[in-house]
């Protein structure tokens, strides 16, 4: 009778982890493509001028590690590092600080904002995946917006980063801390 118990219940659990809530999380090594940062047009800039680069550096990518991975009815989440990227005079500086959830089912998207006052601003960074399997493509769209006084040194900045990442073997670690000593 204990055989037969301990047979139903592997059963039962490789019943749901196979039809469980999704695929478990993946994870990506992603390199973000950070050249077009280097040629902002002009209204960037508060001079309404881009400068001449005196200091440069080429063929080179960002390398990040993010975490993808299933939710409840259709959603997504993605894990990214803070974000911090310069728009001519102005910068995009988001800490993320956990998961960002997806907005569109069919082609995932990932969302998030800052806003600041004095003067108002906000930034903005939105996750486009085009690809997502055993390789990661799509694009970071990034935005400033400043509105309200004149301490703005730029209106409205925008670029859009394109990223490639591949997928890397990885056993995740849930700590649980109860906080007891």
């Amino acid at each position: 009778m204990k055989l037969r118990s301990t047979l139903c219940a592997v059963a039962a659990v490789m019943t749901v982890g196979v039809m469980g809530c999704g695929e478990q999380p993946r994870y990506y090594r992603v390199s973000i493509d950070r050249a077009p940062l280097g040629s902002m047009p002009s209204s960037c800039y508060s001079s309404g001028s881009a400068p001449t680069p005196n200091d440069r550096t080429t063929n080179t990518v960002d390398v990040e590690q993010w975490v993808l991975w299933d939710g409840v009815e259709g959603g997504k989440y993605l894990e990214v590092s803070d974000i911090n990227y310069p728009l001519g005079d102005v910068r995009v500086d988001i800490d993320v600080g956990g998961a960002i959830v997806s907005t569109e089912a069919d082609k995932p998207t990932f969302t998030t904002e800052r806003v600041q006052t004095g003067p108002n601003r906000s930034s903005r960074a939105t996750y486009t995946l085009d690809k997502a399997g055993d390789t990661l493509e799509g694009t970071i769209a990034l935005s400033y917006e400043c509105t309200g006084t004149t301490a703005c040194p730029v209106a409205s900045c925008s670029a859009s980063l394109p990223f490639v990442g591949r997928r890397v073997s990885a056993e995740s670690m849930i700590v649980v801390n109860n906080g007891a000593n």
